[in-house]
């Protein structure tokens, strides 16, 4: 097996944790700007990033936690909104971060 392709399937949850902490420090990162700057795509992009970090955390602990029974008693209702809600909070996040970074930088013209 190639070392690259082995270091992805065993080593799994080290890069998810890599993936967790880099959504972590985009976070913060956005926190940062948004309190430097006061502008309104720095509050966007802070709640972007938040929503790719639940999202993401949604994603690896599902499978934990969220066990045939649970399901079972759930209905179907709910639990294929639980299926849904990570894809849509990764979807939105990125919208977020995206628009975000536009509205930082529309802003930062807009004060030149």
């Amino acid at each position: 097996m190639d070392l690259l392709l082995d270091v992805f399937v065993k080593n799994g949850f080290l890069m998810d944790a890599i993936g967790v902490l880099g959504l972590g420090l985009l976070g913060l990162a956005a926190v940062r700007l948004s309190q430097r700057y006061r502008s309104w795509g720095g509050s966007l992009l802070v709640s972007g990033s938040l929503l790719l970090l639940l999202g993401r955390l949604l994603v690896l602990l599902s499978p934990h936690f969220v066990t045939p029974e649970l399901k079972m008693a759930m209905g179907g209702t709910v639990s294929e909104i639980l299926s849904i809600a990570p894809m849509a909070l990764l979807t939105f996040g990125l919208a977020g971060v995206v628009w975000g970074l536009w509205g930082h930088e529309q802003w930062l013209r807009a004060e030149r």
